[in-house]
């Protein structure tokens, strides 16, 4: 355990760690680049054509931080390296920052020195920096493709989501925690999705428990999986010919006619079969999951799953209702798998006050673009990102007001919610007519 060591030893360990993830981070956002790959990170695999290129490259140009310094020679333009250099100098140094902020008792809003005085909370403290550091790892990598290329690809979410399901159910007190007075003192708690409501009846009895915990666990694992699905549906055909080819595209079954230049056969995607395999393995290990797992792990686990549905839901209705109100794209479909991998790390409530923060600063960030450059279009995956780690931050004052007011609505607030969603078609073309009459076209 990190606490165990020696301050100097950990600090200087968990340097080491943040040099590594951050490698890790400036190899994925290049290489899993899908339209404009680059050979900047030291570690990535060279292509026949670059190896000519790149021939100079020696071992120092992987030394952290220093090695940027030197590949500024193998840079077009003057200063792409300063950005992946400051990812790992940010990672270097904030590693060990936010292990004494968690340990510190940061989530919480506590200082140092007026920490609860339990034993396990050292064990609790790394236990979520274990858990918000991946997350956060993979925001990194999602907000810097999505900056360069408007797109958030599937490499980054599918894994996460899969991971933030399953630290859920192996460790309850992966989730954000609030305090409460218990028999022996100041206690820890972890927050679940009924939360600030206790669980009445008792959880034995509770309907999550029940075939409808598991049925609701299925359905939104199986349509999460559905949605990722590689597709092409032409519902303006028709009903029927729509799910024809819906389920055509995404099998791509063999030609029933032969061709001389047709040297690969059709079939599914890569992606498809990949898919195809989350959902018979995943399947059966949810009903196990719901059989074996402890209480506490089960409810962990239908809190991922709800996090995933309400966040994941959330933007899929905007997206929805953007498109169809305003006849274009308003979110992409990267935004929606990125805010439900979210919501299984930090649940729903976290995830909903997250999106409001990603609004916040897109609606600032969209202000200035417009008035500058006449061009208000943003990738929102950044800001969304941006909502969820500053969420993590400030938990201890998002909980402390929204416990009383937002988060107590509880499942009423599915009923708050599609009901914005409707103000929201009503005000949308409002908005863009005032939007050009006070500031003009969109170049």
């Amino acid at each position: 355990m990190l606490a165990n060591l020696p301050a100097s030893v950990c600090c200087v360990l968990l340097m080491v760690v943040g040099a590594v993830i951050s490698a890790l981070i400036n190899w994925a956002i290049y290489s899993w680049s899908v339209f404009s790959r680059r050979p900047v990170s030291p570690w990535m695999r060279l292509l026949e054509e670059e190896q000519e290129l790149f021939a100079d490259r020696t071992w120092q140009d992987r030394i952290p931080v220093y090695g940027w310094i030197r590949l500024r020679r193998h840079h077009d333009k003057a200063w792409t390296w300063i950005r992946p250099m400051l990812i790992e100098v940010v990672w270097i140094v904030g590693l060990p920052w936010f292990w004494h902020w968690q340990l510190g008792g940061g989530l919480l809003g506590f200082h140092a020195g007026n920490l609860p005085v339990m034993a396990q909370w050292s064990t609790y403290a790394e236990i979520w920096f274990w858990s918000h550091t991946l997350l956060i790892a993979l925001l990194f990598i999602a907000t810097f493709i999505d900056f360069d290329e408007r797109l958030i690809p599937d490499q980054i979410t599918v894994p996460g989501t899969i991971a933030g399901l399953c630290i859920a159910a192996a460790l309850p007190s992966s989730r954000l925690p609030e305090m409460a007075a218990g028999a022996g003192g100041a206690m820890v708690e972890w927050i679940n999705f009924r939360s600030p409501h206790p669980f009445d009846p008792p959880p034995a009895v509770h309907w999550c428990f029940s075939w409808i915990g598991l049925a609701l666990a299925i359905g939104v694992f199986t349509i999460w999986i559905l949605s990722l699905f590689p597709r092409i549906s032409p519902f303006h055909l028709g009903f029927g010919k729509g799910i024809k080819f819906t389920f055509a595209s995404v099998l791509r079954p063999k030609r029933k006619t032969a061709c001389a230049i047709r040297t690969v056969e059709r079939g599914p995607f890569g992606l498809t079969k990949i898919l195809i395999a989350l959902l018979v393995v995943g399947l059966p290990l949810l009903v196990s999951a719901w059989m074996m797992l402890p209480n506490e792990n089960w409810i962990s686990l239908m809190g991922a799953v709800i996090g995933m549905a309400v966040a994941g839901g959330l933007i899929w209705g905007i997206r929805l209702v953007g498109g169809a109100v305003l006849g274009m794209q308003a979110m992409g479909f990267g935004d929606v798998t990125l805010m439900a991998m979210i919501g299984t790390f930090i649940g729903w409530q976290a995830s909903v006050s997250g999106f409001i923060y990603g609004i916040i600063a897109a609606m600032v960030c969209a202000m200035v673009l417009f008035a500058i450059f006449r061009d208000s279009y943003l990738a929102f995956g950044p800001y969304l990102a941006f909502g969820a780690v500053y969420s993590i931050f400030n938990w201890n004052h998002v909980w402390a007001i929204g416990r009383q007011g937002f988060f107590a609505f509880g499942a009423g607030l599915l009923v708050v919610l599609l009901v914005s969603l409707g103000l929201m078609a009503v005000l949308l073309p409002l908005v863009r007519w005032l939007k050009i009459k006070t500031l003009g076209p969109e170049v």
